[in-house]
C-alpha cells in the first residue's frame, strides 16, 4: 500500500465541526469546555469524559446529515472564513453525496448512523485545544426491495488529530487531520450546496446470493478462526462492548509507514491465533528486538509484493480481476457475478492507477449475500466491499486462499 503520509494512499483530508447547542445536556459540556479553553494548558484535573461528551455530540449531529441530506447543516460545523474551512465543508459535502448515490444505486436505505470517541489524547494553548481521538462509526442499513427488511450494519474506525477553536461562544472546527474511507470515490462529486438529487441515478443489478451459513471448512487454513482474529483486531469490531479497538500489540503497526493492511490481511492469514497458515522463507513476520515486536517480511507487509506472492506460491487462487461492473456482471462462469464465489477468508485487492494499493479479507454477507470485509489503515470491519472505492481508475482482484 502506498504511503499514507509521504504519498496520501487515503489522502489525508481536513475537516469539521462546530459546537451546536442542541439540548440543555449540550449546553452544560459546552460551558465545561468554554471553562477550560481560558487557560494556556489543558490541566491534568480535566475531565476528559466530559469533554468526550462534548465531541461525540458534534459528530453525531454530522451523522445525521448522511440520513437527512441536509447539506446546509452542515456549515454550522466549520469555520468558512478561513480556506481550509471552506474546504473543509466542499469534502464533507461531497463525501455526503456519494454515500447516498452508492446506497442508491443498490437499494439500500441507511437507518442510523452514529459515531462514537475514544478520546486519546488533549492539549490546549491560548488560540485552540487540540486532541487526539478515534472515532467509531456505526452504519445500520436495509434493503429497500425487501419484504422484511433485515437490519444490516458495519464498522468503520478513523484515527483524527483535531484542533477545536471557539468563536462566539460555539466550537468550530480549524483542523482535522484523518484517513478519509470514502476519499478515493469522491472525484465525480462537487462540493455544491444543492439538493441532492437521485431520480437520475442507475440502479445496479446485482443478484441475491444465497450464502450457506453452516460453515464446516476442513482445510489447514482455519477460516473460522481468521474470521474471529480478523473481527476481534479490526480496530472498528462494533458488536464487542468490551474491545478496545486497537490492533494486535505483538505486530508492529504500519499505519503511518505506507498503511498497515497487508500487515493485517497477513496475520489473518498466518497467525497461529487465526488462519495459521504455516510461514516460509519469502513471506513471514520475525522478532524485533530493537523494536520489541514481530516486523514482516517484504511479502508480509507490502501490498504488491504479497499479491505476487500469495498468487505464484499456489496459496492463493484468482477467481477474477477486474472493474466492479466486470465483477458484478452476470456471466456463463459467473451467472451471479465473480464474488458469488468469495468464501470466508478470502482476499481482495484493490488497484488504482494500475498499482497495487489495498488489501481487505472477507469476514462474511449482508442480507443479500453482498461480500463484506475486514481491512486496516482506515479501519473496516464487516463492511460492504467497494464502499468508498468508486473512482475509474480502480479495480479488484478477487483471490480464493487455496489452503
Amino acid at each position: 500500500m502506498k504511503k499514507l503520509l509521504k504519498y496520501t494512499s487515503c489522502t489525508l483530508v481536513i475537516l469539521f465541526f462546530t459546537s451546536f447547542l442542541v439540548s440543555k445536556t449540550y449546553k452544560a459540556n459546552l460551558s465545561f469546555a468554554n471553562s477550560f479553553f481560558s487557560s494556556n494548558v489543558l490541566s491534568k484535573e480535566i475531565d476528559k469524559e466530559e469533554l468526550k461528551e462534548v465531541i461525540e455530540t458534534i459528530y453525531n449531529e454530522r451523522c445525521k446529515v448522511f440520513i437527512n441530506s441536509d447539506l446546509e447543516s452542515l456549515t454550522k460545523f466549520y469555520d468558512t472564513s478561513k480556506n481550509h474551512g471552506k474546504w473543509s465543508l466542499d469534502q464533507e459535502v461531497r463525501r455526503v453525496k456519494y454515500l447516498k448515490t452508492w446506497a442508491c444505486q443498490r437499494d439500500i436505505e441507511f437507518t442510523n448512523i452514529n459515531s462514537k470517541v475514544i478520546l486519546k489524547r488533549a492539549s490546549s494553548n491560548k488560540s485552540n485545544i487540540r486532541l487526539g481521538l478515534k472515532e467509531i462509526y456505526t452504519f445500520e442499513y436495509i434493503y429497500k426491495n425487501e419484504e422484511n427488511p433485515t437490519k444490516n450494519k458495519f464498522g468503520i474506525g478513523v484515527d483524527h488529530t483535531v484542533s477545536l477553536i471557539n468563536q462566539n461562544n460555539e466550537w468550530i472546527i480549524s483542523n482535522d487531520w484523518y484517513t478519509d474511507c470514502f476519499h478515493d470515490a469522491l472525484k465525480a462529486y462537487s462540493g455544491e450546496m444543492k439538493k441532492i438529487d437521485l431520480s437520475k441515478v442507475e440502479k445496479l443489478e446485482i443478484p441475491k446470493i444465497e450464502k450457506d451459513m453452516n460453515f464446516n471448512y476442513n482445510g489447514k487454513y482455519n477460516r473460522i478462526k481468521a474470521i474471529e482474529y480478523a473481527n476481534k483486531y479490526s480496530g472498528a469490531f462494533i458488536d464487542d462492548d468490551n474491545t478496545d479497538y486497537k490492533y494486535n500489540k505483538k505486530y508492529k503497526n504500519y499505519a503511518g509507514l505506507g498503511g498497515d493492511c497487508t500487515n493485517f490481511a497477513s496475520q489473518v492469514l498466518g497467525d497461529k491465533d487465526a488462519g495459521g497458515i504455516p510461514a516460509d522463507y519469502t513471506w513471514f513476520p520475525h522478532s524485533s528486538k530493537k523494536e520489541g515486536v514481530l516486523v514482516g517480511s517484504k511479502a508480509w507487509v507490502n501490498a504488491d509484493a504479497f499479491k505476487n506472492y500469495i498468487l505464484y506460491s499456489g496459496k492463493g487462487q484468482l477467481i477474477k480481476k477486474g472493474t466492479f461492473k466486470e465483477l458484478s456482471s452476470s456471466t456463463d462462469k459467473h451467472p451471479n457475478g465473480a464474488f458469488e464465489k468469495l468464501e470466508l477468508g478470502d482476499l481482495i485487492c484493490y488497484v488504482k492507477g494500475g498499482k497495487t494499493d489495498h488489501f481487505a479479507v472477507v469476514t462474511g454477507w449482508d442480507s443479500r449475500g453482498y461480500p463484506l470485509i475486514n481491512s486496516h489503515t482506515t479501519d473496516r470491519c464487516n463492511v460492504p466491499w467497494d464502499l468508498g472505492w468508486g473512482d475509474k481508475d480502480i479495480s479488484f482482484y478477487f483471490i480464493h486462499i487455496r489452503k
